[in-house]
């Protein structure tokens, strides 16, 4: 921060920075604390060394520094301001001024050389700010165009009217035209300015808000005063600034302080004023024109980029033309990209290190970011083949079952070898210029790749590990509900539901926590948890109902009911096979034995509970179906009606063959043996039986067999003797039939006939 010296401040330094603490603590300093608006701005602007710091001196009493007349060399670095105790006159009399002058670094002067940027910027500061713009020229510099800083008030009036052209307010021009000795009147020289000066005005660009017809005077009012040669005609001249003092005066009849030209707030505002004008200024680039040297470093430079382009497209087709990029390495890739922006660099800088450095340096950057665009597209190839590789390896990873781990622990570990593997075979490449190489968009979208494929993965996991204990409830279920259904009761529907619901429990509680609920390990949160509960019950009540429907089909039924029939037909009390007698006999066992079946069909056909309430599922397992076709018990209704019609029907048939067994049985024994054939028995085995009861052996014998057959007779075991019988008589004509057969293949090579043994008599016959 500059410092507050020569009774003046600096308000913009030679680095072109706003000294805002300066100004603000120098305006406090010097301003009576009534000034209010009470106040006048004026600029000094023109050449280096036409001496603009000694005639603000001199008129308005400052302590600028002025140059020394041995070195003639730039005195006033930047813009500086001071507070005039005093305006000179020739009148004492008159009110008093508060005035502030400035006076600005002049231009063309040597130390800047062709940099032009502050003198414009410089100069249109002077404008936005004050009401009075001192103009200081050389006689001999009118009608001159450089001479007369016409070029550089063009540009300045051009870049005033695009920054400040809808701002109503004006401005005096004053022309000082210095070491005027009179050859040649006033007149004529403001004639010349001021042709000079509507000429410009007519030819400079207007924007938009300013209509191209716009004179002059709507912002510019212009003034000539001629001052006398400071030396040869000292008198003279300080005579000549007291007549200029006059009219910065109140109550002179050439006042130029009007009312048009001044700004409208306080003193204490005009630092914030000035800096935001400055601002605005500092980031015009109107302004900023270039030199001829800077013109010459930007067209070698360009040629030299050219060539040094053309240089890297060669190298680079060279080393990655025809390269696969999926087996290729970060590290290599980060080499080989040095090694071409290095090459190209160094090519710059050998050709053009020696011109402008501003020049350099943004065109090095220039080259760098055109070097760099074509190696991004590159690397972008790559990230694309290595996302695909990563991501290939990652579902491996994935799906990779061979290790006892969860797939939590699996897909966790993956992801993270996943994101690692596929961030350090880029960092390489990011390293070399992390903001043009960044992968952070293509690491997150990969990040989400996987993620996605983890809740794909998940999801199957989820359908496997539902359908598994779905498939491992029916056969567990099977194992416990058949012996139900082959003897239905009133609580068989209890049974089934409640080993059903154990058999889920059971299922479920290898899943089950601590705080009773549940984590399959799969990386859920505890609502997705408990939806995978739901979607497991909801899949066990489908394969339950599947089940019921399958095995209780009225096929299985029929067959059901038919076993409830054996069991009390075929069987006494006692569990004894049944030896019919008569008729009578037989059809109130088939009477019993029906009714016991049949009253178990209503049992298989509807699940209904021993409370006479159907069962319900505990989920809607048919949401997936058209509403239109779910029945609302559908899960309870086994078997329709026509279905209980047609299995009764089915039945019947079936009971009524085991009936007519049973009385062609009955028919068979009894037509065996007819009654007279006993009374011939007794007639025609008189002696034998005689001869049997005079001797002892066949006497004891005899007894024997009756005793045997009196058991048989009581204990009812005529039936299992006779099915004995006739198995003994079928074995003896199946051994016979055998030798038999043997006997004629070996006589006879033709096809055999097979008999019974029956038929083998009447063939004999």
């Amino acid at each position: 921060m500059s410092e507050v010296s020569n009774d003046s401040v600096q308000v913009i330094d030679e680095a072109k920075e706003f000294q805002r603490d300066s100004v603000k603590a120098y305006l406090s300093k010097v301003s009576p604390n009534d000034m209010g608006l009470d106040y006048h701005v004026i600029s000094v602007f023109g050449s280096q060394s036409t001496g603009k710091s000694t005639l603000l001196n001199a008129l308005f009493h400052t302590k600028f520094d002025v140059m020394n007349e041995a070195q003639r060399q730039q005195t006033t670095k930047g813009i500086w301001l001071g507070f005039s105790p005093k305006v000179e006159s020739h009148s004492t009399s008159l009110g008093k001024e508060h005035v502030f002058v400035m006076d600005v670094e002049g231009s063309d002067g040597r130390e800047r050389g062709e940099d032009q940027d502050f003198e414009r910027k410089a100069a249109l500061f002077a404008l936005a700010t004050s009401e009075v713009l001192i103009v200081n020229i050389w006689e001999h510099q009118v009608g001159l165009y450089q001479g007369a800083n016409m070029g550089l008030l063009k540009t300045v009036f051009e870049v005033n009217l695009s920054l400040f052209g809808d701002k109503d307010h004006k401005m005096l021009l004053l022309f000082v035209i210095r070491d005027h000795v009179g050859s040649t009147p006033l007149e004529n020289l403001s004639n010349t300015l001021t042709q000079d000066l509507h000429k410009m005005w007519n030819d400079i660009a207007k924007p938009s808000t300013v209509a191209s017809d716009t004179p002059l005077s709507k912002y510019f009012d212009l003034e000539f005063v001629g001052l006398s040669h400071k030396v040869l005609q000292e008198h003279q001249f300080h005579e000549d600034v007291r007549s200029l003092g006059d009219r910065f005066t109140p109550g002179d009849e050439n006042y130029l302080f009007k009312k048009d030209y001044h700004q409208a707030f306080p003193i204490d505002g005009w630092s914030v004023y000035a800096e935001n004008c400055w601002n605005q200024i500092q980031s015009n680039k109107d302004l900023d024109l270039p030199t001829q040297q800077i013109l010459v470093a930007r067209f070698r430079c360009d040629e030299i980029i050219k060539e040094t382009l053309e240089l890297f497209d060669s190298e680079f087709e060279h080393t990655f033309g025809g390269v696969k990029l999926d087996g290729l390495k970060g590290a290599s890739l980060a080499d080989e990209f040095k090694k071409l922006l290095q090459l190209s660099l160094s090519t710059y800088d050998l050709q053009a290190g020696h011109y402008n450095k501003e020049v350099y340096t943004s065109k090095r950057d220039a080259l760098t970011k055109s070097i760099n665009s074509k190696l991004l597209t590159l690397f972008k190839e790559f990230i694309k083949e290595l996302s695909k590789s990563a991501f290939s390896e990652f579902t491996q990873s994935l799906n990779d079952k061979s290790t006892k781990a969860t797939f939590l622990e699996r897909s966790t570990d993956a992801k993270t070898i996943a994101l690692t593997s596929f961030s350090q075979e880029l960092e390489p490449v990011n390293e070399l210029d992390p903001e043009t190489f960044t992968y952070q968009n293509e690491l997150e979208e990969f990040s989400s790749k996987l993620q996605e494929q983890i809740q794909r993965s998940r999801e199957q996991e989820i359908n496997t590990l539902t359908s598994r204990i779905a498939k491992k409830l029916v056969p567990s279920l099977k194992n416990e509900t058949v012996d139900s259904f082959a003897a239905p009761d009133i609580e068989m529907w209890d049974r089934v539901l409640d080993s059903f619901r154990e058999l889920l429990k059971l299922s479920l509680s290898k899943y089950q926590t601590s705080d009773s609920t549940y984590d399959f390990k799969l990386g859920c949160s505890p609502e997705e948890n408990d939806r995978i509960v739901q979607k497991i019950g909801k899949e066990s009540w489908l394969s339950f109902d599947n089940f019921i429907h399958d095995y209780l089909r009225p096929d299985n039924v029929v067959n059901i009911l038919k076993r409830q029939f054996d069991e009390v037909f075929t069987y006494d009390n006692t569990g004894i096979p049944r030896v019919w007698k008569n008729e009578t006999e037989i059809s109130s066992a088939y009477r019993e034995a029906s009714q016991h079946a049949l009253k178990s069909l209503p049992l298989l056909s509807i699940a209904k509970l021993s409370n006479d309430s159907e069962i319900i599922p505990d989920y809607d397992i048919y949401d997936d179906e058209d509403e239109e076709d779910v029945h609302p018990h559908r899960f309870s209704h086994i078997l329709s009606a026509p279905e209980q019609l047609r299995v009764k029907k089915d039945f019947l048939k079936q009971a009524e063959v085991s009936y007519r067994d049973a009385s062609r049985s009955i028919i068979s024994n009894i037509s065996k043996i007819p009654p007279f054939m006993y009374i011939l028995l007794i007639v025609l085995g008189w002696n034998e039986f005689m001869a049997i009861l005079r001797n002892p052996l066949y006497l004891v014998l005899a007894i024997l067999i009756g005793t045997g057959l009196f058991f048989v007779n009581t204990l009812n075991l005529w039936g299992p003797l006779d099915l004995a019988f006739h198995a003994l008589v079928k074995q003896i004509k199946a051994h016979l039939a055998s030798i038999l057969l043997d006997d004629n293949s070996a006589t006879v090579p033709q096809p055999l006939e097979s008999y019974e043994m029956d038929d083998l008599s009447e063939k004999i016959e």
